[in-house]
């Protein structure tokens, strides 16, 4: 009998071992795993979701006095940009907060978007130097400098970045796949996208 009491003892004994190391396995696991999605969620790092395309014309002139102001040097040139820009979101200043209890990540902040990139293709026209005043590697690339400001300038009017706006949603969406591969959940009610909304409305 004591033996026989015995063996349900240990036995009793041994699955509350077994028990309890599983658990804390269980919570280290799902502790690794939300690091694990969040790092995958911020390697994404910039997730562009509208591209444009601007023109640019600029005509270009400057002169230099030499000789003490008594002779002018003149030069010139026509400057043609084709510029592609890309406008979205920078993933890494999302702000997330895991829950591995009930394997759930907590969206707190989605950014606004912005621009990401200008790729610029610069093409020179009817190009005169002075004969005192000669274009150098300096002024080209101060003219492709100013190309780029004044592409930037003309973002704001145009509606590229509304047009990314109304993406947002579709971008949390697409971390909700994420997260939902790995049996995660992903919450983001306290985030609006009232604007988002609106945006989509008009747009249809």
């Amino acid at each position: 009998m004591d033996f026989i009491l015995g063996i349900i003892v240990g036995v009793l004994f041994l699955g509350i071992i077994v028990f309890i190391y599983r658990k804390r396995f269980s919570k280290h696991k799902t502790e690794e795993q939300s690091v694990v999605l969040l790092e995958k969620i911020r390697n994404v790092s910039k997730m562009i979701t509208v591209e444009g395309d601007f023109s640019e014309i600029m005509h270009f002139e400057d002169v230099k006095d030499v000789f003490l102001n008594l002779i002018t040097s003149k030069k010139k040139a026509i400057v043609l940009a084709n510029a592609k820009v890309f406008i979205g979101f920078d993933m890494k200043k999302i702000k997330l907060q895991s829950n591995p209890n009930n394997k759930t990540l907590v969206l707190e902040y989605f950014p606004d978007p912005e621009i990401l990139g200008i790729e610029t293709d610069i093409q020179y026209y009817d190009v005169k130097h002075g004969f005192f005043n000669k274009f150098a590697a300096v002024d080209l690339g101060e003219l492709n400098k100013k190309v780029k400001i004044n592409i930037e300038e003309k973002i704001p009017d145009s509606e590229l970045l509304l047009s990314a706006k109304s993406k947002a949603l579709d971008t949390v969406k697409i971390i909700e796949q994420m997260v939902s591969t790995f049996g995660w959940k992903l919450n983001y009610n306290d985030i609006a996208f009232k604007d988002t909304i609106k945006l989509k409305e008009k747009n249809k």
